[in-house]
């Protein structure tokens, strides 16, 4: 055999030698399918869902001790009165006062007391309270008293002795929120009488 015939048959060998290798199992890459994203109408494992915040229980509410947060009141007292001189505490009243809401002070007030035999005051003025927020809260109170009398029915209007300047200090105290007791001493001032009041009251406030 010439050289020629043993090197075209040795090439014809590699040649059939390595298509034979490449189309042996070992050798073919497997495809590599893309995973599908799951759908979103997919329903979600409990186990790996995360849960939505329920609803604040109120009773979790975090409130600082002892904070008064009404703006407004309703106070319902009793008291008596007298003259400034001498002092005798023989006339009682009855009445009510009303505080207007605000947050801060000072606050309109105004209220009304029956005395005795057809009297009684009308008033109506502005009042300072310090620690408006906590339970206990003291104030004090500018108004304009009118003292009206029945039985002078309409003059009773015009009448300057009716008018009074009415001055007032008040301790107060919420002993269950929000309720609260008052203790309120008054003076009442015009060019011809003098007056002083002692109340104690019960306010709710909302």
């Amino acid at each position: 055999m010439s050289k020629l015939a043993i090197i075209v048959s040795a090439t014809i060998v590699l040649i059939f030698h390595h298509a034979q290798s490449a189309a042996s199992p070992q050798n073919i890459m497997p495809d590599v399918k893309e995973s599908s994203e799951p759908a979103n109408d997919l329903p979600v494992d409990e186990n790996l869902s995360i849960a939505e915040p329920g609803p604040t229980d109120p009773n979790l509410k975090f409130t600082p001790p002892k904070y008064y947060s009404h703006h407004q009141q309703l106070t319902l007292r009793f008291g008596s009165t007298s003259e400034l001189s001498p002092v005798r505490f023989t006339d009682y009243l009855l009445g009510f006062q009303y505080l207007f809401p605000k947050f801060l002070s000072p606050k309109w007030e105004a209220g009304a007391d029956m005395i005795k035999d057809g009297q009684g005051h009308l008033h109506a003025g502005v009042r300072w309270i310090h620690n408006e927020r906590d339970y206990f809260r003291p104030s004090y109170k500018l108004s304009l008293d009118h003292l009206a009398d029945a039985d002078q029915r309409l003059a009773t209007l015009a009448k300057i002795d009716n008018y009074f300047v009415r001055l007032s200090a008040t301790l107060e105290y919420v002993f269950l929120n929000p309720y609260s007791l008052r203790f309120e001493p008054e003076f009442l001032f015009n060019h011809k009488d003098s007056h002083v009041m002692i109340t104690l009251g019960l306010s709710r406030g909302w």
